[in-house]
Order: C-alpha cells, then structure tokens, then sequence
C-alpha cells in the first residue's frame, strides 16, 4: 500500500488534472446512460427497443468523434482545444434532452452525445499518456478508473435526489448534467497548459538558400501534423492493434450492458418486496451505485497494483472470466426467486471487479503499441471498440428487455457464453505480441521500439 502511495504522488500534476476532469465528466455522462432508458421507457411512454435503439445511434457518431478528435488532439491545437470541444457539445446535449419528448429530439441528442464522448475520450486518454511514463500507465489509467467510478456513482445518486425535487418534471435531471459539463470546461480552461508551438526563428550564420537546422521544438511539431495527417492510416495498417480492438469490442460490449440494460432489467423483471413486480428506481440506483460503482471506486488501485506483476494479456483473460460468471449470476436472479437479491449483489460486485481489472491494462497495452507522435491517432483507433460495443449494447440490451421474462431471463447467459470469442481473440493477441511483459519488468529494461 505504501508502495502505491509513493507512486501516485509521484504522477504528474496533469494527470490528476485529468483525473478531476474525469470525475466530473462521469457525472455527467454516467447520470445521462442511467437515465435515459428508465425515463424515456417508463415516463415518455417509448418501447425499450426504440430507446436502446437511439441511444446506440450515438456509437455511429462517436466514430466521428474520435476521429475528429484524434485529429485535433495530434495537431498543433492539442488536447485542451478537444477537451473543450466535448464539454461544449455535453452542454447542448442536456438542453436537448431537457426539451425530449419524442423519439426524434432524443436522437438527436443520442447523436450529439457520440460526437461529445468521442472528442472525450481520445483526447483525455492521449493527454494521460503524455504525462505518464510506461511504467506508470497502469496506475495512471487505474486512478481515472476510480475517478470514473465515483463520477458514475455521484451522476447515479446525485440525479436520484434531483429527481426527488423535479417529481412533476423528471427531465430537469438532465439540467444537473449541463451544470456538470459546464464546471469541467472551466476546469480544463484553468489547470489544462496549451499546447507548445513553435516559433521559426533565422539562425545566424546560415547562408541564403541552405536550410536552418531545424530546433527540437519544431520536429515536435512537424511530428504532430505528421500524425494528425497520416496517424490514422498508420494505426489502422497495425495488425496487433486491429486484433486488440476486436478483443475490446467485447468488453466494451458488456460495460454498456451493465450501464444502458441492467437498471432497466432490475427495475422491470426482478421480483422485489412490492406487489408489483420490479423494485424501485430507487433501490435499482442503490444497488447499481454501491454494488457495481462503490466497490469499483474501492478496489480499482489496489487491484492495478496487485496485478501489475502479471502478463497483462493474461489480466485480461482473467477479467473476461469474471464477466461471464457475473452474468450467470444475473440470469440466477431474475430466475430464482429464492436469495435473488443475494445474487444481484454478487453478481454486480463481480462485474464491478472484473471491469476495473480489464480496463487500466488494456490502455496501457494501447500506449505500448502506439509511437509517441501518433497517440491521438492510435486512442482513436482503439476508441472505436467502444463505438461499436456502446451500438451493439443499448440495442441488443433493449431488444431483450421487449421480450418475456423468460427470454430476458436466458439472455444473460447468451452474453456470459459470448465471452470465449473474446478470450480466443486475447489469445492470438498475445501470440502476436508475445513482448507484453508485466509492469515490473518494464521498470527493469529498457523499453523496446513500439510498433508502427
């Protein structure tokens, strides 16, 4: 423990920038995911598959997202510029949803809020990165992890108590979010450097016509439009990276399960102490928030540290492990009457454990293989697992929540069986790149060229 203290001291200022900046927009974006089925479902009056349906169209413009964003965060603007850009666009999609009553205006924001998490994410994980050494990455990525958790849990709780106050108009929850939004622009305004530029200066002494010698600072950025320019072609030609991102499709997969389809599933098909069947919103907030983002938020630095010492494929496979059991667990208690809250515990605190395992090594693999210059455009590439799982989740999700009980029920299990075809892809990943060692080694040697 003493060990892990030393080191997240010893983190850049920037990271714990980021880290704030993090927090602040998990609230935000975590209140809206939690949300927006339960009250455009159960309050609006929309079918659970056309809401799980529009909110996975945001996945198609979260693609542009993170390219744009990637561009922008490669070139001479940096990550402040899209940092920024994805605050602008969170606060427009709250005023949006605010005015929501029909299956069009919340599209709409649907799309806004993919463009907004795809300038976020790219950007916020390339900043990180710049200001962690390869050593620290996973306690970097590990503590944005903890940040993220406290944010979903405070968006949870804190929109559960503003929708206590807003009864008669259960939307104005969202407004908490443009508030949310509007505190992380002004914090990357402040504590966020601009990015450097270069200013071209004559060198004296130099003959006409004979080009100067070019200073460090302007290579720097001739890299940097170099990777806004050709990074993401150089990514996309990267076989491990394309393997790795269909690995990560699954994960991605399963987290916007836990976070678009089980409050749904809780609320509608889980049998609890009321007459009716389904518990409360209020206790579906509860359990999601302590069982699944609580421990999360508790056990995230201390696991990245435990598990350092291990081959991070293998971490991965493990955490994959985790999930499927999770999922069987949540399949027993929609199924058993019999200790069902019991099982909902688990089998969220599973989950819980198996998602904080998986991601803070799964970046830091996406940092080892990216060459410094082109990581916005390597983070966009990567990002797109999360497009794509964040698609397929929300509609897969809410196409079974449509169904009977029994079929809601079983397709837990169909989910938990999904996760070979993600161990076999980790897999080949790691017969490809058999030089992932663990974190401790890197301390040790020299760290190798990454691959282009």
């Amino acid at each position: 423990m003493d060990e892990l203290v030393m080191t997240l001291r010893a983190l850049n200022p920037q990271v714990w920038v980021q880290a704030a900046g993090r927090l602040l927009c998990q609230v935000g974006y975590g209140l809206i995911n939690f949300y927006i089925p339960i009250l455009f479902v159960n309050q609006v009056g929309l079918s659970a598959t056309s809401v799980g349906l529009s909110v996975g169209l945001s996945a198609v413009t979260e693609i542009l997202g993170h390219f744009l964003g990637g561009a922008i965060a490669d070139s001479r603007f940096g990550r402040k510029s899209a940092l920024e850009i994805s605050a602008v666009l969170g606060i427009l999609v709250t005023l949006i949803l605010i005015i929501s009553d029909s299956l069009l205006t919340l599209t709409c924001a649907s799309l806004l809020l993919g463009i907004s998490l795809g300038f976020y994410w790219t950007a916020s994980s390339a900043a990180v990165m710049d200001a962690a050494t390869p050593a620290e990455r996973p306690q970097a990525f590990a503590l944005m992890g903890v940040m993220e958790y406290l944010g979903v849990g405070i968006g949870v709780l804190g929109g559960g108590l503003v929708l206590a106050l807003v009864e008669e108009t259960p939307q104005q929850v969202f407004g908490f979010c443009g508030l949310v939004f509007g505190l992380f622009a002004i914090l990357i305004w402040r504590a966020m450097p601009a990015p450097p530029r270069a200013e071209p200066a004559a060198e004296p002494g130099v003959e006409p016509g004979v080009e100067p010698k070019q200073s460090a600072p302007e290579q720097s950025d001739q890299l940097s439009e170099l990777g806004a320019k050709r990074g993401f072609w150089v990514a996309l030609q990267d076989r491990a990276l394309l393997l790795f991102v269909g690995a990560n499709i699954f994960y991605a997969t399963y987290v916007a399960l836990v976070t678009s389809t089980i409050p749904l599933y809780f609320t509608n098909y889980v049998a609890g102490a009321d007459e009716l069947p389904g518990v409360s919103l209020g206790s579906t907030a509860n359990l999601f928030t302590w069982c699944y983002v609580g421990l999360g938020a508790v056990v995230q630095l201390p696991l990245a540290q435990a598990l350092g010492q291990f081959r991070r494929t293998r971490v991965l496979m493990g955490a994959i492990l985790l999930w499927a059991a999770g999922f069987c667990l949540l399949w027993a208690a929609g199924s058993f009457a019999s200790a069902q809250f019991a099982w909902a515990i688990l089998g969220l605190c599973l989950l819980s454990v198996a998602s904080v395992a998986y991601k803070p090594f799964s970046v830091a693999i996406v940092s080892d293989l990216a060459p410094e210059s082109l990581r916005g455009s390597y983070m966009a590439v990567s990002s797109q697992a999360w497009t794509v799982g964040y698609f397929i989740g929300p509609i897969l999700g809410g196409w079974a929540m449509d169904q009977s009980a029994a079929w809601a029920h079983l397709f837990w299990l169909g989910i938990a069986a999904s996760a070979a075809g993600c161990i076999g892809l980790l897999w080949l990943f790691e017969r490809l790149q058999p030089e992932f060692l663990p974190s401790h080694i890197l301390n040790e040697q020299p760290k190798a060229e990454p691959l282009a």
